[in-house]
């Protein structure tokens, strides 16, 4: 998730008192909402494409690559941001442990009131993980749109090169929800229409980033280190508790390579996004 790092108080005044020009940056930053949310789902349409059969045959090495992608996403792209803007990594770390926790107190709660499975079920844990996961992957794509609409105001070719990196490294993310949220029995239609209603969160939130302007940047690191609690979470967990159960003592290279493959794709599409 680059940020900009530059930008002027006058230029949200200018902006402020030229309708026709805020009119066309609003219209600019649909667009570039729309590219930035929608095109992330290229990995889970790819997913979608392969035949059923082939998908139940690799879920576990599928759920290994999601647990891979959350983690990664946390670790090398969230929180370090978060720390980058914030130049003090207390604060972001305590935002970090809110995340984690809270989706924690979420998760419990779901559980005992919003479902009503057999208390010795395995499944009394996971079926709270699609309730959790659209959650914590709709904030955060609410950040990008802000994190897209600032840049923009700051420089408006660095706002389509932000849009470009922010559809480019969410789409071994998007693999992973495709994967975790089919697990879970999910129709493909139905993982389709709410992916793609997630992904328009962009929207908002590049309106609201838009209309807030500078006011929101001081608080950006503590919503970003609160976005890497919640993946952290979920990768850590959620995911790899499901993959001990599933896997049991059969598989090792089945279980790691794809988590290692994860890590090492959003690794380099966050290093390549930030011009590492």
């Amino acid at each position: 998730m680059p940020f900009p790092h530059c930008g002027s108080r006058n230029t949200y005044i200018y902006i402020i008192l030229h309708r026709g020009v805020l009119r066309s940056i609003m219209a600019i930053l649909l667009l570039y909402s729309l590219i930035g949310g929608l095109f992330s789902l290229a990995g889970g349409l790819l997913l979608l494409a392969i035949g059923t059969k082939v998908r139940q045959a690799i879920t576990t090495s599928l759920l290994s690559f999601a647990a891979g992608a959350f983690i990664a996403t946390s670790f090398t792209d969230l929180i370090p941001e978060a720390i980058e803007l914030s130049r003090d990594a207390h604060p972001v770390l305590l935002s970090v442990m809110i995340g984690l926790i809270g989706f924690f107190i979420l998760e419990r709660l779901l559980m005992r009131y919003g479902f009503r499975a057999d208390k010795h079920e395995h499944a009394d844990h996971t079926e709270t993980l699609p309730i959790l996961l659209v959650l914590g992957d709709t904030i955060h794509n609410f950040l990008d749109g802000i994190v897209i609409a600032v840049a923009y105001i700051a420089n408006p070719a660095l706002g389509l090169t932000t849009t470009l990196a922010v559809a480019a490294h969410e789409i071994p993310q998007e693999i992973g929800d495709f994967s975790v949220l089919l697990n879970q029995g999910w129709s493909r239609k139905k993982v389709l229409a709410v992916n793609i209603l997630q992904s328009l969160a962009t929207i908002p939130g590049a309106m609201i980033g838009l209309a807030a302007g500078s006011a929101l940047t001081p608080h950006l690191p503590s919503f970003l280190g609160v976005a890497g609690g919640i993946f952290l979470y979920l990768g850590a967990s959620d995911l790899i508790p499901e993959l001990h159960h599933r896997a049991g003592h059969k598989h090792v290279l089945r279980v790691v390579l794809p988590l290692l493959a994860a890590i090492a794709v959003v690794t380099t599409l966050v290093r390549l996004t930030h011009g590492g």
